[in-house]
């Protein structure tokens, strides 16, 4: 069996490398959660086929300071560093994964590294048992199935199905058990659980986030998008979850964007987390949506929860195309796009339909947000971007197309390094919506701050 070092620092990104690695690869992995942990171990001469680190640890650079450490010890172990701008091979032996939960683009080039086929992972032959690493096991409070102990070659019951654990977990990991054992038929049971006790997990540290530091915050944050956005074409049981991490993060993006004043605030507190396209678009969209509601008649906070709920999901089905092409931005430029496959583009013409599909499906979704999602381009099916916008919209859905629209003129001018300014952003957003309607809701934005 293969063995791969994973130096990691969110526990919800450790447990689903792991588990996604034994699983999915049959490769033995070892957590460490420092740089100097993943050095030590370095130092020790212990023998790895692959080592697997994000690129920011405890907010150091990870990736520079490994990486000069593997360069002075002529350490050649392959090394796949995730996160950063693009995915690229940036010599023989070291590669890059941008975002952090793209699950699938980490196990693709590992499988790669490891001299695993996808032939070969889907044919793989596995033995009666199947070796599980205890870093994902321990966060589970009740047995997903039959649990057991390697003792001198023989296969002892540690726990039965829906058995509480907390208990013979601890105690097993006390006298030195760093790996447990399940049915081999049972190993895709325990990466379900994993996935749902995540999902608790995130939702829990989003309930509770309220005495966390605005960085925090947006980091709890991304890692529920981008758990969600991973998990997309999971299970129904894990997709139906998913509406409690919206619930959940609705609340938080509220707070978020009452914590930052300024607009240029919370874009710096976005890029110093180095969120992704989507997710960035999404909370600044938040941040002026919520400033428009605060200032018309009609607006309060069931309409800032709604917005919010509607901004996490509106645009979950375009993720997999911005993980797999990172350079990415503005969608109405996607259709042209030429990188693009045909099948990429008609799940850009259709993803406000698909995601509106997706949330009423929610028992817990708020009522009108599929509506409010199939709107967000002003086509009233759901299908392509309009060039002429209707009158007939609800005023929520106004505003969130005016919102997205100062979104992509904001981004296109920082982009450009020019300076922001509402006298030169309201004329574009008016030519743009020409009906009284829109143009009120416009004229609220004169005094958002920047």
């Amino acid at each position: 069996m293969s063995k791969t070092l994973v130096i990691c620092d969110n526990e919800f990104l450790s447990t689903l490398y792991v588990m996604n690695l034994e699983v999915y690869l049959a490769t033995k992995a070892e957590l460490v959660t420092t740089i100097e942990a993943g050095i030590a171990i370095h130092k020790a001469k212990k023998n790895f086929d692959l080592i697997i680190s994000l690129d920011t640890i405890n907010k150091r650079d990870a990736f520079k300071e490994i990486n000069e450490y593997r360069g002075s010890y002529g350490v050649k172990t392959p090394f796949i560093r995730v996160g950063g701008d693009e995915d690229t091979d940036i010599d023989g032996k070291t590669f890059a994964v941008s975002s952090r939960y793209n699950i699938q683009s980490i196990l693709k080039k590992s499988a790669s590294i490891l001299g695993v086929t996808a032939k070969q992972m889907a044919e793989m032959q596995m033995g009666a048992y199947y070796p599980i690493s205890m870093a994902p096991v321990e966060g589970l409070t009740k047995a997903p199935c039959n649990l057991y102990l390697s003792v001198d070659s023989q296969y002892k019951m540690l726990a039965r199905r829906d058995d509480t654990i907390d208990e013979s977990i601890k105690n097993a990991k006390a006298t030195g058990v760093d790996t447990i054992f399940v049915r081999s038929t049972d190993r895709l049971v325990m990466v379900n659980n994993v996935s749902l006790k995540l999902i608790e997990r995130i939702t829990e540290a989003l309930k509770n986030s309220s005495g966390m530091s605005i960085d925090k915050k947006v980091e709890v944050l991304n890692d529920g998008f981008e758990f969600a956005a991973a998990n997309l074409f999971s299970t129904e049981e894990i997709r139906q979850e998913m509406a409690e991490i919206a619930t959940a993060s609705a609340k938080v993006m509220s707070d978020v964007v009452k914590d930052n004043p300024q607009l240029k605030g919370l874009l710096a507190t976005m890029l110093s987390n180095k969120s992704g396209y989507i997710f960035t678009h999404s909370m600044i969209s938040s941040y002026v949506a919520n400033h428009i509601i605060k200032n018309v008649t009609w607006g309060g906070e069931g309409q800032s929860d709604k917005i919010n709920f509607v901004l996490f999901f509106h645009d979950i089905y375009l993720s997999p195309i911005y993980l797999k092409h990172p350079q990415l931005k503005y969608e109405k430029a996607l259709l042209d796009n030429p990188a693009l496959s045909e099948k990429e583009k008609d799940i850009i013409m259709n993803h406000a339909k698909l995601a509106a599909e997706l949330v009423v499906t929610y028992k817990r979704c708020p009522m009108g947000a599929d509506v409010l999602i199939k709107h967000h381009h002003g086509m009233k099916k759901g299908s392509g971007f309009a060039n002429k916008y209707p009158e007939d919209l609800s005023p929520l859905s106004k505003v969130l197309l005016i919102a997205e629209a100062f979104v992509e003129i904001f981004v296109a001018t920082t982009d450009k390094k020019e300076k922001v300014e509402m006298k030169l952003i309201i004329p574009k957003l008016i030519e743009e919506f020409v009906s009284p309607s829109y143009i009120k809701i416009i004229q609220t934005l004169v005094n958002l701050p920047l």
